[in-house]
């Protein structure tokens, strides 16, 4: 009985396609919010974006103890195109002490230790919170916020994501202290590695055509 063969060729293609799909981040959305999955960041929505801005109303330049704060947390992107469909924002926000509380339950929720969107939530941009300042005005406060600004085509491509790390100081604490900066950037050996895989794939892709 004769052995099927299978053409180098073949293997080269099973090889690439593979490869290409194991480097495809996963595109599961999360239209009902978000947990701990989203502290990194809103990777299933691709890499992070500057023309988003997370912008933060109502948090002192110095917390007095045990105070009470309201704010606003805005998601915005005026230069994305936003399909017909009511999805249009998310986030996930999370403070390293106090007590953070968004105003509409409807619109927010809690999950895993950090407030994000709801169903509901998830057709704005804009939502309201309540934040009551720890006792200890020594020390400082982190607040952690990812924001994504949907287009609303169903899937992951064209929405627009951004992060925003603000430090609230107490009154008694002098400590010299960033009050916004980035989550998270891509490293510069992260970038370096992508660009030489996809080199790879296309080189492999071309040998195996000719």
């Amino acid at each position: 009985m004769s052995r099927m063969q299978v053409s180098p060729k073949r293997i080269l293609y099973l090889v690439i396609t593979l490869v290409f799909f194991l480097m495809i981040p996963a595109t599961q959305s999360y239209p009902t919010g978000i947990g701990e999955d989203g502290d990194r960041g809103c990777v299933c929505h691709g890499a992070i974006d500057e023309s988003t801005e997370i912008i933060i109303q109502g948090l002192p330049i110095k917390f007095e103890s045990n105070t009470s704060y309201s704010g606003v947390l805005t998601v915005s992107n005026s230069g994305q195109n936003i399909t017909d469909n009511s999805t249009i924002g998310g986030f996930r926000m999370i403070s390293s002490h106090g007590e953070l509380m968004f105003d509409d339950a409807n619109k927010t929720q809690i999950m895993d230790e950090g407030w994000t969107h709801t169903a509901e939530g998830n057709k704005f941009r804009e939502w309201n919170f309540t934040w009551v300042s720890p006792m200890d005005n020594t020390s400082y406060v982190e607040f952690n916020i990812y924001g994504n600004a949907v287009n609303g085509n169903g899937n992951p491509y064209g929405d627009e994501w951004n992060s925003l790390l603000v430090k609230v100081p107490g009154v008694e604490n002098y400590d010299d202290l960033s009050t916004e900066s980035s989550l998270y950037e891509f490293e510069f050996y992260e970038k370096v590695i992508l660009i030489i895989v996809s080199l790879a794939i296309i080189l492999l892709a071309y040998r195996a055509i000719k």
